[in-house]
């Protein structure tokens, strides 16, 4: 299974860095996770547009969802032309202004996410956790052919059920919006000493710190995480890819 960060920054994009994207691909499969600003133009320099057939929206913040009408529209030239016959799978909570745009669009079909439920997608089995955010919002679980495991919380305080759901992924992206010190669970985030005690209480093999600040020094939030952890912990860049 291979993942690759098409963008990741909290709020709104960086100049040529899109927000929030994740693009997991598994033989002939390609899963796009979240479509924040900028992610439509920018997952093009990892693969067609025409060639993404399934996007889950962890929510429909603008930072995770934002592009989503840009992918829409592109399948529909694509159908309408010929040059691509698949129908568009969209996966998201069913709570939201665009859950009505996506279950009457042409050529794109809304599949309702709840707690607990499961979705195969060629070898990739996906799972999903209900988190602690002000909207209908969720943490997605990945598990391939193979049993490698890949966690994306996305937006969510800290809270002792996502340490159960993230529990032994081999590769861990968690949501670090905050500096330590600050009071994230207000606002539905985690800090960094959450993201780092996030990490070792899972015992995830690997961590990627993301939705990450516009503002601040960023190797601070790494210096936070890694106190409060002994895993291998590192910030996300646009572009960086894991194979797992």
């Amino acid at each position: 299974m291979k993942v690759t960060i098409v963008g990741m920054w909290s709020s709104f994009p960086k100049n040529n860095e899109p927000s929030s994207g994740y693009l997991v691909e598994k033989d002939d499969i390609s899963v796009l996770i979240d479509a924040g600003s900028g992610v439509a133009a920018h997952v093009q320099d990892y693969k067609s547009i025409h060639d993404i057939h399934h996007i889950i929206l962890t929510h429909y913040h603008h930072d995770h969802a934002g592009d989503l009408e840009a992918f829409m529209q592109a399948r529909r030239l694509a159908r309408r032309f010929k040059y691509r016959k698949q129908n568009l799978n969209l996966y998201g909570p069913e709570t939201g202004d665009p859950v009505k745009l996506m279950r009457r669009a042409r050529f794109s079909k809304f599949h309702p996410l709840k707690p607990k439920k499961k979705i195969q997608i060629g070898p990739l089995k996906f799972e999903f956790h209900r988190n602690a955010h002000p909207v209908e919002t969720y943490a997605v679980r990945v598990t391939d052919d193979t049993g490698a495991i890949f966690v994306y919380t996305s937006d969510s305080s800290y809270n002792a059920s996502l340490v159960r759901f993230a529990f032994g992924a081999d590769l861990l992206f968690t949501d670090c919006s905050f500096y330590e010190g600050f009071d994230a669970r207000v606002e539905g985030h985690m800090n960094a000493s959450e993201a780092g005690r996030l990490a070792a209480k899972s015992d995830a093999a690997q961590t990627v710190l993301t939705n990450l600040p516009h503002r601040g020094a960023l190797e601070a939030l790494l210096d936070s995480a890694t106190q409060h952890s002994a895993a291998d912990i590192q910030l996300a860049e646009t572009g960086l890819a894991f194979n797992i």
